[in-house]
C-alpha cells in the first residue's frame, strides 16, 4: 500500500524549515517545531528562540499588506496597476513592488523591475524620489493625468 507524498517548506524570517513525508508525519513534525528551530539556532548561533510567533492565515497577510491586481505578462502593466491604487499612493520601494507583484502570483527579476521601473520614469508615467533611508520611492506621476 503506497501514501502520497506530502511536501511542507515553512519560512519564519531568516529561517527555513522544509519538511517531506506522509500527511500525517509532516503533521505530527509540525508540533516539534519550536524544539527544532530552538536545536538548529543553537547550532548556529548558540541562542535559544524564547517564542514561537503567533500564527496568521496565510491569507489575511497577503491581502492586508498588498492590493490585488489582475493578472498580466507585462511588467510595466503590474507596476502601474500597484501605483494606481490606494496602496500606491504612499510612495514604494522596489522591494515593496517586487513582493506586492509576487503576492499577485507574477514574478520577474529584480534586474527587469529596475529597468522597467527607469523606463516609467523616463516616459513621465511614474516619478522616482530619493529618501536617505529607504533609498529610491516610486509613486504615479500626478502631472501625467492632467
Amino acid at each position: 500500500m503506497s501514501t502520497q507524498p506530502f511536501h511542507l517548506k515553512i519560512r519564519i524570517g531568516e529561517m527555513e524549515v522544509e519538511l517531506s513525508g506522509t500527511k500525517s508525519e509532516v503533521l505530527d513534525t509540525i508540533n516539534e517545531l519550536p524544539t527544532i528551530f530552538n536545536k538548529v539556532n543553537d547550532a548556529f548561533h548558540g541562542e535559544t528562540i524564547t517564542k514561537p510567533r503567533q500564527k496568521k492565515p496565510v491569507e489575511s497577510i497577503e491581502l492586508e499588506h498588498f492590493p490585488q491586481i489582475s493578472r498580466t505578462t507585462q511588467c510595466s502593466e503590474a507596476v502601474t496597476s500597484l501605483l494606481a491604487v490606494e496602496w500606491g499612493k504612499t510612495p514604494r520601494t522596489i522591494s515593496e513592488l517586487r513582493e506586492a507583484m509576487e503576492a499577485n502570483a507574477i514574478f520577474f527579476p529584480k534586474t527587469t523591475l529596475s529597468g522597467v521601473l527607469v523606463w516609467l520614469v523616463k516616459k513621465g508615467i511614474i516619478r522616482r524620489y530619493k529618501d536617505k533611508k529607504r533609498g529610491y520611492l516610486y509613486t504615479m506621476n500626478l502631472q501625467e493625468n492632467l
